[in-house]
C-alpha cells in the first residue's frame, strides 16, 4: 500500500502543471449574453425557467401581463418568459457549456499492476505497478478546447434565432387575434342591421307593398349574416388558440383580453437602403453557420496535426523482484500509423468543410432574397390597404347609399340593393385583412432580417460583394 501512495503521489506531482482545473458547467453566463443580444434586438427580456426562485417572480409578471389589455408587445413578453418549446431550447446552451468543461479535462491516468508467482522451484515471485498518461489528449487539448468553445457559441447563435423567430410567430398570431376580433365586431353590426331591415321587409310585406320573393331574399341574407357571425367566432377562437400556444398560455391563463382593434398602418417605413446587407451581418441562424464552417475547419487543422501520431502513452513503472531490490523507470508506447494515417478521417472532414460552406453560402443567398421579396410584399401591402381606405370602402359605401335611395324610391331592384351590401361587406372584410397582412409581412421583415428594422441613412447603397 505504501508503494501504491507513493505512485499516486508521484502522479499527481507529474500532472499538477498541467492540470487546467475544473472549469463550472453552469450555462447562466451563456444564456445570460444570449439574453442580452435578444434584449437589443427585440427591447424583450428572457428568463430560464430552472427551479430557482426567481421562477417565482417571472410566474407573477407573467399574470401581470396577462391581467392587462394584452398588446402586441405584451404577447411577445410572455411568450419570451413562458414558452415551453423555449425552455427547452435553452438546454443546448447547458449541453454546449457541458461539452466545453469535458473538451478542457485531461484524461485521467490509469494505473495498472500484477503480481507473478514461479511455476517451478527455485524461483521467486515479482510485483509491478504501472502508471500511464495519455500524452496525446493533452496535446491536443488546446485545439479541442478552441473547437468546443467554438460549438457554443454556435449554440447562442441558435438559441437566439430561436427566440427571435417565437417572436415573429408570437405577433403573427396576435395580428390574427385582433384582425377576428374586427371581423367579429363587424359581422355584429351587421346582423343588427340585417335584423331591422328583415323586420322592415316582414312589416313592408305584411302591407302587400313588397312581394314574397322581396322579403324570401331579405330573410336569406339574414341568414347567411348570422352563420357568418358564427363562423367568425370560431376564427377568432382558433385564433385565440394559436396566441395561447405561441405564448405557453393554459387554464386561467388564457383569459386574457387583446386590444380590440389592429393598429394603422405605420406612418413611414424604415429605410431599406442596405437591408440586404444588414440581414446578412445580424441574421444569428447564418452566424450559427459561420460558426459550423469554423468548428469543422478546426476540427481538419487537428486531425492533420496527428495524423502521424496515432497514439501516446506516457508513465512510470515500478518493479520488485522476490529478493525485494525495487526498480524503477519511465514507460513509453507509440503507435505506429502504418495502416492508418488518418487518410478517411481527413477526407471526411474535407468533405464536411465544403458542405458547411456551401451551406453557408447558400443561407446568405437566401436571406439576401428573402428580404427583397418581403420589402417588395410589405410595399404593396401598404398600397393596398390605402387603396381600401382612400378609395374602395367609401366607395362600396357610397354605392350603397345610393342603392337605398334608389331602392326607394323603387328604382332599383332588390337583387342590385343586395349585391351592393354584400359588396360593402366585402369591402370591410377585405380593408381588415389586408391590414392584418401588413403587420404580419413587417413582424416577418424585421424577423428575417435579423431584429428591428434598421434606419440606414438614405445615402448609404446597397452593397454586392462575391460572398453573400
Amino acid at each position: 500500500m505504501g508503494m501504491m501512495r507513493g505512485v499516486l503521489a508521484l502522479s499527481a506531482l507529474l500532472l499538477a502543471p498541467l492540470a487546467t482545473g475544473c472549469a463550472s458547467t453552469s450555462a447562466a453566463p451563456a444564456f445570460r449574453e444570449v439574453g442580452r443580444e435578444v434584449e437589443g434586438r427585440t427591447g424583450k427580456k428572457l428568463s430560464w425557467i430552472t427551479g430557482s426562485d426567481e421562477d417565482e417572480q417571472v410566474r407573477k409578471a407573467v399574470r401581470e401581463l396577462l391581467s392587462r389589455e394584452l398588446s402586441v408587445d405584451g404577447a411577445v413578453q410572455v411568450a419570451l418568459l413562458n414558452n415551453r418549446h423555449l425552455q427547452a431550447m435553452y438546454e443546448e446552451l447547458g449541453v454546449a457549456q457541458a461539452d466545453l468543461v469535458q473538451a478542457g479535462l485531461l484524461k485521467n491516468p490509469v494505473l495498472s499492476g500484477g503480481a507473478h508467482w514461479p511455476l517451478d522451484k527455485g524461483g521467486g515471485s515479482t510485483f509491478e505497478l504501472n502508471l500511464v498518461q495519455d500524452f496525446l489528449s493533452l496535446f491536443t487539448l488546446g485545439a479541442r478546447k478552441r473547437i468546443a468553445r467554438t460549438q457554443l457559441e454556435g449554440a447562442k447563435l441558435r438559441v437566439g434565432n430561436a427566440v427571435l423567430q417565437v417572436a415573429y410567430e408570437t405577433k403573427v398570431a396576435f395580428y390574427g387575434v385582433q384582425a377576428a376580433q374586427q371581423m367579429l365586431a363587424m359581422r355584429k353590426v351587421i346582423v343588427e342591421a340585417a335584423a331591422a331591415g328583415v323586420e322592415l321587409a316582414q312589416k313592408q310585406h305584411k302591407a302587400e307593398t313588397i312581394n314574397d320573393l322581396t322579403l324570401a331574399n331579405e330573410q336569406s341574407l339574414f341568414a347567411q349574416i348570422q352563420l357568418d357571425v358564427r363562423r367568425a367566432e370560431a376564427d377568432l377562437a382558433a385564433a385565440r388558440e394559436r396566441l395561447n400556444r405561441a405564448m405557453g398560455a393554459w387554464g386561467p391563463d388564457t383569459g386574457w383580453r387583446a386590444s380590440p382593434k389592429l393598429p394603422e398602418v405605420a406612418a413611414e417605413e424604415p429605410s431599406f437602403e442596405r437591408l440586404e446587407s444588414f440581414a446578412v451581418e445580424h441574421r444569428l441562424d447564418l452566424g450559427a453557420a459561420r460558426k459550423d464552417v469554423e468548428v469543422v475547419s478546426y476540427g481538419l487543422a487537428l486531425a492533420k496535426n496527428v495524423r502521424w501520431i496515432g497514439g501516446l502513452d506516457a508513465g512510470l513503472t515500478i518493479h520488485r523482484e522476490t529478493e525485494g531490490v525495487r526498480l524503477i523507470g519511465p514507460s513509453v508506447s507509440l503507435q505506429i500509423p502504418l495502416f492508418d494515417q488518418g487518410q478517411a478521417v481527413i477526407a471526411r472532414l474535407e468533405a464536411q468543410l465544403r458542405e458547411a460552406k456551401a451551406r453557408e453560402y447558400a443561407m446568405a443567398v437566401e436571406i439576401r432574397s428573402e428580404v427583397r421579396e418581403l420589402r417588395a410584399r410589405l410595399g404593396a401591402a401598404r398600397g393596398i390597404v390605402e387603396a381600401y381606405q382612400r378609395s374602395i370602402v367609401p366607395l362600396r359605401e357610397r354605392i350603397v347609399a345610393l342603392s337605398q335611395q334608389q331602392y326607394d324610391a323603387m328604382l332599383l331592384g332588390v337583387f342590385q340593393l343586395l349585391s351592393a351590401k354584400q359588396a360593402e361587406i366585402s369591402a370591410y372584410r377585405e380593408l381588415i385583412e389586408s391590414v392584418r397582412d401588413y403587420w404580419t409581412l413587417r413582424a416577418e421583415l424585421e424577423w428575417r432580417a435579423g431584429g428591428a428594422l434598421p434606419d440606414a441613412p438614405k445615402n448609404n447603397e446597397e452593397h454586392h460583394h462575391d460572398h453573400p
